[in-house]
């Protein structure tokens, strides 16, 4: 029965067109797709029930891939897509409701620990050749109680050294225990080259000092100077300029990690451009260039004929010199029969000094250098020199690994040293015609304030033990390619030492801790854990609202305390913010409340204990029934102190009663002013959460 069902699919895929019968005829695919169809409803134990199916087909780089899609049109059955390849390898896998349904409850059925097992289980049933190679990424972020499935990140080992490029994915419902979904990114047909006879550690820790090396650098506070703050743009900090290379563990070389260069930074650019309003003010303020000018000066720096029409212009704000406007003008000129030659011109609005420019070339077919990479490097120099004579002074240029002969083009990268200090985003590019024996692209980005002065600097040598230690250098598996043939460049598995890439490799020239990319301090990611709440009748709670990232960062909880109002916020915001990369602190969070409207300005008290009113009035505007909550004389008196609670806040303690927010002491009594203590706090957090 079974498979004359799959053959009517097979039939019924060919005659919808979705790939033509002669392409699945000629290839041979109908047969693979009948046998792939036969594996995945054999392996997943896929129902003859489903009445829809269809697939696909793609084919690239040898490989070939079949995709199959299940599904119900009464919906009462859970879609499936798998993708699978010619050797019958599940590539993915994914099954999800016709009609989703909210869970019926918060708290999962199922523990991690169990989902885990259950997801290896599943590895080894698709892929027992998988599951032998690969281990458990540890998580290190917080649960959610938005998400439905717990997330699974396996990475591949081999001689117990990690290949991160292959990994495997699995995700498992929280509520059924199902999986509903795996993804694997793997090589079956690789070679990894054993470690037998490598160099040591501590040699390929000098090769990489030596030819990498750390460099004592000026950083921007992330990709552009925060130049609108009143804090320093740059920081001071011991980092390399590639993270992105290695030390071969077999002949110490130096070997590119992956195709991501690091970040050089960005030619001069814009905020914004200004409209001709804007530009009229601008002009008359700030002193600037006038269009005509401006254009003027460009033709003459980049030595420009009557030809070159001026197609466009703007004026721009820069975003490292908020003081500096930049105007970027644009000429075409024709050549022939609609065929264009362009160049692009940047200059400073009040000097006219060239930040940047850009002309095209065009090259005959059979044509030839004229030039080496030396001479072309030279040329850039002594173009820098005439420009920029006393930047030139502070200029060192950047080796790069492609340093070949016999290119049309040639690209040159200086970066700025100053008071023998690199500082990261100042840079000058020049990029050298070898046919033309001529510039043809130049940019400057150099930052015109003031750095940070820093009176104590840890030694280069100190520098290098934190990273060593503190970020670390380890044997991994990586890939590399082979360009001999660029056209179908080579990949090649290589077994390098290189830096630990969890961790940012940026240590504070001052302090010698690891900071992230924007100069604070770098924080690993971990959940909470206490070490005095065993007397606490709110333990498993407590325990509970950790795993989701609310609580406090101290190993003790003192649940006996009294909960003052800043930290009883400060939960109530986690609550709000579980995807959160770093907390905010105490009056950034009560501002973000105040303009969200749930605390007023005049509550604000952070010191003072907060009591159960004041914690469930909190609560229900968050939960935005503020206004249901304030509706007048709809609510009765159900507890026998409910005279004792404040007024306005009898609608928001019934609505927490009845939501399970809070409860009674068994008595009839509510307690309203009562003084919560922080596990009182933790368990109506709780219970907000998941009732």
């Amino acid at each position: 029965m079974k498979r004359i069902f799959v053959l009517l699919l097979v039939v019924a895929v060919l005659l919808t067109g979705l790939i033509p019968a002669v392409a699945y005829g000629e290839n041979g695919y109908d047969k693979k797709l009948e046998e792939m169809i036969l594996k995945a409803k054999d392996l997943f134990n896929i129902s003859d029930e489903y009445d829809k199916f269809d697939s696909s087909i793609s084919s690239y780089d040898g490989k070939t891939y079949f995709y199959l899609n299940w599904s119900d049109s009464k919906g009462k059955l859970d879609n499936i897509s798998i993708s699978i390849d010619n050797n019958g390898n599940i590539i993915s896998y994914s099954t999800y409701p016709s009609v989703y349904k909210e869970p019926e409850k918060k708290l999962p059925n199922i523990s991690e620990s169990e989902a885990e097992k259950i997801a290896m289980d599943f590895i080894s049933m698709v892929a027992k050749d998988i599951a032998k190679s690969i281990k458990l990424v540890p998580s290190n972020t917080n649960m959610s109680t938005g998400d439905i499935n717990y997330y699974f990140n396996y990475i591949r080992y081999e001689n117990d050294i990690p290949f991160k490029e292959n990994y495997v994915t699995v995700n498992v419902n929280k509520y059924t225990g199902e999986v509903t979904l795996y993804y694997v990114n793997w090589d079956w047909d690789i070679e990894f080259p054993k470690p037998k006879e490598i160099i040591s550690l501590e040699k390929a820790k000098e090769i990489y000092k030596d030819t990498i090396g750390l460099k004592l650098t000026y950083k921007t506070k992330g990709y552009y100077p925060l130049y609108d703050s009143k804090e320093e743009s740059y920081f001071l900090a011991y980092a390399p300029f590639y993270t992105d290379k290695g030390i071969d563990a077999f002949t110490g070389e130096k070997v590119q990690l992956s195709s991501y260069g690091i970040y050089y930074g960005a030619k001069e650019t814009a905020d914004g451009s200004l409209t001709q309003v804007e530009l009229s003010s601008v002009e008359k303020l700030a002193g600037l260039l006038d269009e005509k000018t401006i254009e003027k000066i460009g033709r003459e720096r980049l030595k420009l004929d009557d030809g070159f029409e001026l197609y466009s212009k703007s004026l721009y704000k820069s975003y490292k010199n908020p003081d500096d406007y930049i105007w970027n003008l644009y000429f075409q000129k024709l050549i022939k029969d609609n065929y264009y030659t362009y160049v692009d011109v940047s200059l400073d609005a009040k000097t006219g000094e060239l930040v940047s420019f850009y002309k095209t070339l065009q090259y005959n077919e059979n044509e030839k250098p004229k030039i080496n990479r030396q001479k072309a490097l030279e040329i850039a120099e002594e173009y820098i020199k005439a420009l920029q004579p006393d930047k030139f002074k502070e200029i060192e240029l950047i080796e790069d690994d492609n340093k070949e002969d016999n290119q049309l083009t040639y690209s040159f990268q200086f970066i700025r040293k100053t008071n023998g200090i690199y500082v990261e985003n100042d840079r000058i590019y020049v990029n050298v015609d070898a046919v033309g024996k001529e510039v043809y692209s130049y940019s400057i980005s150099w930052y015109k304030g003031d750095f940070p002065t820093v009176d104590n600097i840890i030694s280069l040598d100190n520098a290098y033990e934190i990273l060593w230690d503190k970020i670390g250098f380890e044997l991994n598996y990586v890939r590399t390619y082979d360009y001999s043939d660029p056209v179908r460049p080579k990949g090649v598995i290589k077994l390098v030492y290189s830096l630990n890439s969890d961790k940012p490799a940026i240590i504070s020239a001052s302090t010698g801790e690891i900071l992230d990319y924007s100069g604070k301090l770098y924080k690993e990611r971990t959940t909470f854990s206490y070490i005095d709440i065993d007397d606490s009748y709110a333990k498993e709670k407590i325990e509970t609202l950790a795993k989701y990232g609310i609580g406090f960062k101290e190993e003790e909880f003192k649940p006996k305390e009294k909960i003052t109002q800043a930290d009883f916020i400060y939960l109530l915001w986690q609550t709000l913010n579980q995807y959160r990369l770093e907390d905010l602190s105490t009056e950034e969070i009560y501002k973000e409340f105040i303009m969200s409207g749930y605390i007023k300005e005049e509550e604000k008290n952070p010191e003072k204990p907060i009591t159960k009113e004041e914690a469930v009035k909190y609560i229900i505007r968050v939960m935005r029934l503020d206004k249901v909550a304030e509706l007048e004389d709809i609510y009765k008196d159900i507890f026998l102190d409910s005279n004792d609670i404040s007024k306005g806040l009898k609608g928001y303690i019934n609505l927490a009663y009845g939501l399970k927010i809070i409860i009674g002491d068994g008595s009839g009594y509510i307690r309203p002013k009562y003084e919560l203590k922080r596990e009182d706090a933790a368990n109506i957090i709780f219970n907000y959460i998941f009732n």
